[in-house]
């Protein structure tokens, strides 16, 4: 295939980003009514009632698992832009291998919810066993942030780092990266926390966790999408592998 043409290509896919957040926003935040999420003081029969009970829930659910792959594509175009300026890619295959994690980690929560919104209120099923889904689901979303985190860390580091001519991330959003994937720690005291801000709607774990996560994407998926811009019609740097590498750390 033509090198332009992989541009083109790595262009139009790097759109999937700004395509994620939006839709996912829509889907799993608006539609499934997780502004903020049920409290897991609620009893089987409440969270049925109160949450599962409106239908929107179930769609919205549906539409976010289908969506949420878009995480992968973007996180394969951008690591893909590290790596062509790394001599040895750790950063890359760290910002890959997290992405990827996380787009899989994605889908997998938001098909559990929406099994969730199917089966709640149907005769014969326990209202509890919703629940314990439904809470499980969210302990596997909140507590696996480490998985998101090797990509922040490898994000981070290379925009911190990078000391090519043309940087792709400026040093700040490497900075940011890493203070994100720093603010994910008190995930892990989660379970103690019925209520307040630690609890799983609460201020700190729900609204400044995701907040911060999506202000995070937004600002990487925009540099991302103005590197692959200004990359066609342009000579690529040279791929690591003996190849002679432009921009290396300034480390030795």
């Amino acid at each position: 295939m033509p090198e332009e043409t992989s541009k083109k290509i790595a262009y139009w896919v790097s759109w999937t980003g700004p395509a994620w957040v939006v839709s996912f926003i829509l889907t799993w935040g608006v539609m499934g009514r997780n502004y903020p999420c049920p409290p897991q003081t609620l009893s089987g029969a409440e969270l049925v009632s109160q949450y599962y009970g409106h239908p929107s829930v179930m769609l919205g659910m549906a539409l976010a698992t289908s969506v949420g792959i878009l995480y992968m594509p973007w996180s394969i175009v951008m690591a893909y832009q590290i790596w062509q300026r790394e001599k040895t890619p750790l950063l890359a295959l760290m910002a890959l291998s997290g992405g990827i994690l996380t787009a899989l980690l994605i889908v997998y929560v938001c098909s559990q919810w929406s099994w969730c919104a199917r089966w709640a209120g149907q005769p014969g099923v326990d209202p509890e066993m919703i629940k314990a889904v439904h809470l499980s689901t969210w302990y596997f979303f909140d507590m696996t942030y480490n998985i998101t985190n090797v990509q922040l860390l490898g994000c981070g580091l290379f925009a911190i780092l990078d000391r090519s001519e043309h940087r792709i991330f400026p040093a700040w959003l490497g900075w940011f990266a890493l203070f994100t994937g720093a603010s994910f720690f008190l995930e892990t005291i989660m379970p103690y926390f019925n209520r307040g801000p630690l609890a799983i709607n609460g201020w700190w774990n729900f609204w400044f966790g995701f907040i911060i996560w999506f202000l995070w994407f937004s600002l990487q998926s925009m540099f991302v999408l103005k590197e692959t811009r200004r990359s066609i019609g342009q000579p690529s740097p040279a791929i690591a592998a003996g190849q002679q590498v432009h921009g290396a750390y300034g480390l030795r």
